[in-house]
């Protein structure tokens, strides 16, 4: 019998892969979407997996959870703002408390008590205790508070992945890779920082398989786990990636270092990345993953 999986944040890249992968791997697969997200992402998963369209409420959570019965949730679904306006505070609330506490409330009701959530490298800002680089890392760190309260009081076994930066093809968000692959492809000149701060790059097939490890460990254990772990890649200076790129796409960059301040609170050299998830290790090297980003925008 095969297991379910519910996953939430699928119609973004990282959550969309992990999709694939899951239905790749013989899961039966919901989906909670929003009225408002992508149709064009919405389209293609219908072909994939069942899609359950939230209403807002915690009471039709509830119902979602019965229904698709899951034997594990995949929390992927957020905001994600570098730096917030007055105007952002009430979306980074809702999306990333609100909404994720009304699943896990829907899930003890619901009867699943596996949950895998996703956290970020930013609630660790020039140390390796907690202090959030912005409002969303804090806002993430809120919803790990509220959760160990469920772990506590309803035995919800939880593992959370703290991502750094991930990369791969059919990413089309204006992320640093994507940004020096296209400079390199028109030849346009790029102003930055003087790109002495440190990135950590993981590929999005890794970063799938790194949430099924954390599934594994949930369905193993005969007691409800509470964890945190780190999905650490490859790491290069930002003047360094830049010639990483440049070997990939066989192309020099036109790019002006220090053009550019770096931005407030600035991650100069990320958490050091422990723990580490168990059982799980990079594949794809940054070289390999590169190579199939320029192939994938050819």
């Amino acid at each position: 019998m095969s297991a379910r999986a519910l996953v939430t944040g699928s119609t973004g890249f990282v959550g969309g892969a992990l999709t694939r992968r899951l239905v790749q791997d013989g899961w039966e697969v919901d989906c909670v979407v929003r009225p408002s997200s992508n149709p064009e992402a919405l389209a293609d998963l219908r072909t994939i997996c069942g899609l359950r369209t939230h209403d807002g409420s915690t009471g039709q959570l509830v119902s979602i959870i019965r229904e698709a019965n899951p034997d594990v949730v995949f929390h992927l679904a957020s905001l994600f703002l570098v730096e917030h306006q007055p105007a952002n505070v009430e979306d980074l609330i809702r999306s990333n408390v609100l909404f994720s506490t009304q699943l896990v409330e829907a899930m003890v009701r619901g009867g699943c008590k596996r949950l895998v959530n996703t956290g970020t490298s930013w609630q660790y800002y020039q140390t390796t205790e907690y202090r959030p680089v912005n409002l969303y890392a804090a806002t993430k760190q809120a919803f790990e508070d509220i959760l160990v309260y469920y772990h506590d009081a309803h035995d919800l076994s939880v593992v959370t992945l703290k991502l750094f930066d991930t990369y791969g093809p059919t990413d089309r968000r204006r992320k640093l890779i994507n940004v020096l692959i296209d400079a390199a492809m028109s030849g346009e000149r790029l102003d930055m920082s003087p790109g002495e701060q440190i990135v950590d790059l993981t590929h999005v097939d890794d970063v799938a398989s790194a949430f099924l490890t954390a599934s594994r460990l949930l369905r193993e254990s005969s007691q409800p786990l509470q964890g945190h772990f780190f999905v650490s890649g490859e790491r290069y200076s930002v003047r360094e990636l830049v010639g990483v790129v440049e070997h990939a796409t066989g192309r020099a960059l036109n790019v002006c270092f220090g053009a550019r301040p770096y931005r407030s609170r600035e991650v100069m050299v990320p958490e050091c990345a422990r723990p580490r998830l168990p059982g799980w290790k990079i594949r794809v090297s940054l070289g390999q993953g590169l190579r199939q980003v320029v192939k994938s925008n050819g």
